[in-house]
């Protein structure tokens, strides 16, 4: 399908950018779901510059933008490492976060953004990758269960005072046929 999407690794250079694109993507998804208050303290503290640019140097992390033209039409940000008990492998690709922005949704780009991760897997030498995502966001738990994520078990998310409940998704490779 062609978007008019390119897609990017980021940099540091792309921190300013990508921290304004988090905020406005996860407000645009959770924030109806949310205390006003709540949902700016954990904006800003895990979509604000400085987290961003932090994170952006961590060699564990890696962020994958979708572009159009110059704007952020979404992103990817996968990390490295232990996975938690659930999850049938002790190392694999977290998804921490996935987002398209609502009037670019249902055109190919969230699975084009998971196909770069699992690439990423394959070439790294991962067996899967994992994901959690809250248990009431349906839009979200059917798009990774029809690319194939299974539920592998449940952990709370905390926003501020609100206690979420999320689903632990595994995608393991031994079964993928990309």
């Amino acid at each position: 399908m062609n978007t008019g999407i390119r897609f990017a690794e980021a940099s540091g250079a792309d921190a300013a950018a990508l921290s304004a694109a988090g905020q406005r993507l996860f407000v645009q998804a959770y924030g109806k779901y949310s205390r006003p208050d709540d949902l700016a303290a954990h904006v800003g503290q895990f979509f604000g510059h400085d987290s961003v640019a932090i994170e952006l140097q961590k060699p564990d992390v890696g962020y994958t933008l979708a572009l159009d033209g110059d704007a952020i039409a979404g992103f990817i940000k996968i990390r490295r490492g232990a996975a938690p008990d659930a999850v049938p492998a002790a190392e694999a690709i977290e998804v921490q976060q996935l987002y398209v922005d609502a009037e670019r949704q249902r055109k190919g780009i969230g699975r084009m953004l998971v196909d770069h991760a699992v690439a990423t897997a394959r070439v790294e030498g991962y067996p899967g990758l994992w994901l959690s995502v809250w248990q009431d966001a349906d839009w979200a738990t059917g798009f990774y269960e029809a690319y194939g994520f299974q539920k592998a078990g449940t952990a709370e998310f905390w926003l501020g005072r609100s206690r979420f409940m999320d689903y632990l998704m595994w995608f393991g490779l031994d079964r993928d046929s990309q």
